[in-house]
This record gives C-alpha cells, sequence and structure tokens, in this order.
C-alpha cells in the first residue's frame, strides 16, 4: 500500500504532465534523428533557407530575390555554418526548440487562462505531431511556434497584472519577441495588430464604468499606452529588417519580404497550379501552392515580369479581378478553407509520414476546433459585448488575422499550424473549466495563479 505522501505526490498533475513531458522529448528525438533527419529533406523552401543561408554566411551581398522571405530564419543558419559549423548544428538547435514549445505554450495558456489551461496545454502540444514535424525540417515554423507563444503570453500577463512594474517589463519583452517572429513569418504582424484591435474594441464598446463613466480618451490611455511600449521593443529589430530588405529589393520598402504581391497573384490568378514569373534581368522563378496541388489544379500560368516586382503583380491580380469578381471571391474562400479543413500540411504530404499529417488533420478537428467552436459558443450566450471583452475573443484574433491573411493570398495548412496553439489554449480552457471561470463571469480567479482581475 502507498504512503499518504506517495499518493499525494502522484496525485499532483504537474507529475503526469512532467512524465508526458519527457515522453515528447523522446518522441521528438525519435522522429528528429532517426526517422527523418532533415538534410534529408532539403528541396523547395528548405533548400531556398539553407541556400540563402550558406551565401549569407560566405558574405555574398544580398539581392531582391534574397528576400522573398523574411530573413530571421537564414540568418540563423547562417549563424550556426559560420566558422565551419555544419547543419547539425541547425537541426540540434531545432530540436531544442521543438522540446521548448509545450512549455511555452503551457506558459500562453495559464496567462490567457489560468494553470489548469497551461498543464492540459503542456500535454497536448508535447503529442501533437505538426510540432514534431516542424522540429525536424529546415522550415521556419518551429522557431516561429515558440516566440509567437512567448510574445501573446507577454500580452495577456500584461492586460492581467495588477503590478506596473510587470506589465511594463512583459510588454517590452513581448514587443521583442514579436519582432523576432516577425523575423520568421510575416504573419506576426497581422497577429498582434489584430490582437490590439480586439482589445481597443472592447473597451470602446463597454458600458459606461461607475460614476457616470470617465472620458473615452481615459479609457484608451492603457491600451495606447500598451501598443507604443510593445511597438517601441520592437521598432530596432523590424528597423533593421527593413533596412537590409529595402537595400536588396533595389530600394523599393520592404520589411520582412517582397513576397507579399506575388503572393496576392498567385492565389487571384484563376485556378492555377502555379506562376512562372519570367523577366529579362532577373532570376527565373516558379511556385505553386500546395493547396493548388491538392485541388489538382493542372494549369500553368506564365508572366512577363519579376517575381520581386510587386507593383506589377499587384496590377495584374488586381486586373484579373476585375474581370473575374466573383471567382476571385471564391478563391479568397477556397484559401480560408484549404488552411483550416485541407487533408494535410505540406511538405509532410510528400513523405513517408502522410498517414500522420492526414491523421493530425482529424485529431485538429476533433480536440481542437471542435471545442472552440462551443467555447464561442458559450461565450457568446453572454451577448456580444461580453464576448468581445472575453479572453477568448483575444486568443482568437490572431486566427482572425490568419484567415484575412490567406483569404488575400493563398491558402494552405502548414500556414495554420503555428495558430495552432490558441486553438489549443481555447479548447484546454474549455475543457478545464477555466474559460467558465474567466469568461463567464461565475466570480472566481484562474485556477491556481492567484491572478487579480484582468486590467483594462
Amino acid at each position: 500500500m502507498l504512503s499518504p505522501r506517495a499518493r499525494a505526490l502522484l496525485g499532483r498533475p504537474a507529475l503526469w504532465v512532467a512524465l508526458v513531458y519527457a515522453c515528447g522529448i523522446a518522441l521528438r528525438a525519435l522522429y528528429t534523428y532517426r526517422v527523418q533527419f532533415a538534410t534529408g529533406q532539403i528541396y523547395s523552401d528548405m533548400e531556398l533557407y539553407v541556400g540563402l543561408a550558406r551565401r549569407m554566411a560566405a558574405h555574398h551581398p544580398l539581392i531582391a530575390p534574397d528576400v522573398t522571405h523574411p530573413l530571421g530564419y537564414p540568418a540563423l543558419l547562417a549563424f550556426l555554418l559560420s566558422g565551419g559549423g555544419s547543419l547539425t548544428r541547425a537541426i540540434d538547435l531545432q530540436f531544442v526548440v521543438s522540446c521548448l514549445v509545450p512549455g511555452a505554450i503551457g506558459l500562453l495558456g495559464a496567462a490567457a487562462y489560468g494553470r489548469r489551461t497551461g498543464l492540459l496545454a503542456v500535454v497536448f502540444a508535447n503529442l501533437y505531431f505538426p510540432f514534431i514535424e516542424y522540429g525536424s525540417v529546415f522550415l521556419s515554423e518551429i522557431h516561429f511556434i515558440f516566440c509567437l507563444a512567448l510574445a501573446f503570453s507577454c500580452f495577456f500577463v500584461a492586460r492581467r497584472t495588477p503590478r506596473r512594474r510587470t506589465m511594463i517589463a512583459a510588454l517590452l519583452a513581448g514587443g521583442v519577441l514579436l519582432s523576432v517572429a516577425a523575423s520568421l513569418k510575416s504573419v506576426a504582424l497581422p497577429a498582434a495588430f489584430m490582437f490590439f484591435v480586439v482589445d481597443g474594441l472592447a473597451l470602446l464598446l463597454a458600458r459606461p464604468w461607475p460614476a457616470g463613466g470617465r472620458p473615452l480618451l481615459a479609457r484608451l490611455r492603457p491600451w495606447a499606452i500598451r501598443g507604443v511600449l510593445v511597438a517601441a521593443a520592437a521598432a530596432p529589430l523590424l528597423g533593421l529588417l527593413a533596412r537590409v530588405c529595402t537595400t536588396a529589393n533595389d530600394g523599393k520598402f520592404c520589411v520582412t519580404g517582397n513576397k507579399m504581391a506575388s503572393d496576392f497573384l498567385l492565389g487571384h490568378y484563376g485556378r492555377i497550379a502555379d506562376i512562372e514569373w519570367r523577366s529579362a534581368g532577373h532570376d527565373l522563378f516558379r511556385f505553386g501552392s500546395p493547396g493548388a496541388l491538392l485541388r489538382h489544379y493542372d494549369a500553368h500560368a506564365l508572366v512577363t515580369f519579376s517575381m520581386t516586382d510587386s507593383a506589377a503583380n499587384y496590377a495584374e491580380g488586381w486586373r484579373w479581378i476585375a474581370r473575374h469578381p466573383g471567382e476571385a471571391i471564391v478563391l479568397s474562400l477556397d484559401h480560408v478553407y484549404d488552411t483550416f479543413a485541407g487533408p494535410t500540411m505540406w511538405p509532410t504530404l510528400n513523405g513517408d509520414a502522410w498517414p500522420f499529417g492526414h491523421l493530425s488533420q482529424y485529431l485538429f478537428f476533433v480536440f481542437l476546433l471542435l471545442p472552440t467552436v462551443l467555447a464561442c459558443a458559450r461565450v457568446l450566450q453572454r451577448g456580444p459585448r461580453a464576448a468581445l471583452a472575453s479572453q477568448t475573443a483575444l486568443a482568437l484574433a490572431p486566427i482572425v488575422a490568419l484567415a484575412v491573411t490567406v483569404a488575400l493570398a493563398t491558402g494552405e495548412v502548414r500556414y495554420r499550424i503555428p495558430f495552432d496553439i490558441f486553438f489549443m489554449i481555447i479548447s484546454c480552457a474549455y475543457v478545464t473549466g477555466d474559460l467558465a471561470r474567466a469568461d463567464l463571469g461565475d466570480g472566481t480567479s484562474p485556477s491556481g495563479t492567484g491572478a487579480a482581475p484582468r486590467r483594462s
């Protein structure tokens, strides 16, 4: 028979979470170093990243085709390759970051809803195959997930803490982490923008406060301060990225890359498999979308300007939309559908692990999407004002930003994977009951945090 002390120890959720975490580390090690070693998967975007990193490590000057993607990940690879380093360093680092991701998502869940949500989120994220997969290939996703989770953890902490110093420190840290995330994937910036939009709208639509209410500017002052602190902390790295990107892009301003216009054209040029950009004096590019591949589009488009010519890409895209407005709307809806409900993710669909890619989509529908829908329905029962002021509305804001972004460009499941962290925390909060405490007004603080009521 177990002693009371042993029973008490076994009854602690943190112990079982730690055991699952250890199993997740073992799974990651097995998958990364035995099943899918990253050096055997260098093609397409992976080849672009590795090739650019090698040129950067050799101190070659950057040109416009080098800044089609954000420079954060190739710069990291270049640093690891410098001094006679090899890609093995990058694999080891990605393995470490992949092991840290569940903890970062746990912090996000705890910051947004409470301790029990955080613990359950750690368990789910630890065993979630897409996070294991993207930790084993030369893509920026796993680093982006880590930074995105930590940045938004800071944003949630800043809104909830009653301590001014903690709030300022959280906002400054969140701004720095946001800029790092944006250096990996541009969509970090619209995600943060939408978060602060929802935050501000909640204040604008709030009912009058006690003692006759406060003037509008007084209500928005804390929100404005939060935004200014985040922007100030993000500015140094974003400014550096803008200088490097603009210089490489022949003096045409860009911050995280010059590919937005070509993505816009690729997503709004009919039912095509890919586009070939062919222009005298410029590199030849051909790009398609995994969404188009999975829809079995087989038409190939050719344009006679450069992929990096943003003005020409936008102009051609808008000309096509003007001629086919109805089809353009349907294509935008297709991109959103492909992002959230596509059959599988790239590059998993090309390898032997494709069954796990399909299975992870089914798990997403059952364990993430469905509970999130049910959670939103519960929050909406209190009315639109209360729903907009909820933690759940803030957690949904980055997902909304993603949907808008892919509607304007192209869509695939890979784009959604980093944002599954927000589905996770909402679903876990719904299951643990933290959502009821945080958003449904039962008068208690989030579980096990001892947190004060949310500050506006």
